[in-house]
């Protein structure tokens, strides 16, 4: 039998950045979450996921239940995070990405639940530039040295790389010298 997971995934971390935003019930996470929306636009995930993230996030103490929302249509659990949840979510908002392949996904989830809160990216911006300029001078080198048939990858991960810095530089232009 497997160990069970301890590290989260990005919708659970969505789901958890959601609900420490104010306290909300899963149908509202899954519109949130629908392709057609800015979060969606970056990451979309199906109502069951959604569900399935909101009773781990339950089951490991970082989100629980403070109600039920009256309305039309069926009562829904109104959800918020625990103090826990919220100060593990403040931390991953600004927690920089280890791999250019995670900036499309990630990062940009993380930047636009920054700007639903009206909080400054400045930082975490920074601290990704710092995280990754190491790495895309070594992706650049690798390239440069790199022969046929390993030409043809060096140089996507090494323009892929440029591609993410240029895009740092144009979110904040605050350069760390």
């Amino acid at each position: 039998m497997r160990p069970p997971r301890t590290e989260l995934n990005l919708t659970e971390w969505i789901v958890l950045a959601l609900a420490s935003e104010a306290p909300t019930h899963g149908w509202t996470v899954v519109r949130a979450l629908r392709r057609a929306s800015p979060l969606g636009e970056v990451w979309s995930s199906s109502g069951p996921l959604v569900y399935r993230a909101v009773s781990r996030l339950q089951d490991a103490d970082l989100l629980h239940s403070v109600g039920i929302a009256e309305g039309h249509g069926a009562n829904r659990v109104m959800l918020e995070a625990t103090p826990a949840g919220l100060e593990q979510v403040r931390e991953w908002l600004l927690e920089p990405v280890d791999h250019v392949r995670d900036v499309r996904t990630v990062l940009l989830v993380k930047l636009l639940l920054l700007e639903r809160r009206g909080m400054d990216r400045t930082l975490l911006v920074q601290r990704q530039r710092e995280r990754l300029r190491p790495v895309a001078t070594a992706l650049a080198e690798r390239a440069a040295a790199a022969t046929d048939p390993d030409r043809v990858v060096a140089e996507w991960r090494a323009l892929s790389a440029e591609a993410v810095m240029r895009f740092l530089d144009a979110v904040d232009p605050v350069r760390v010298p």
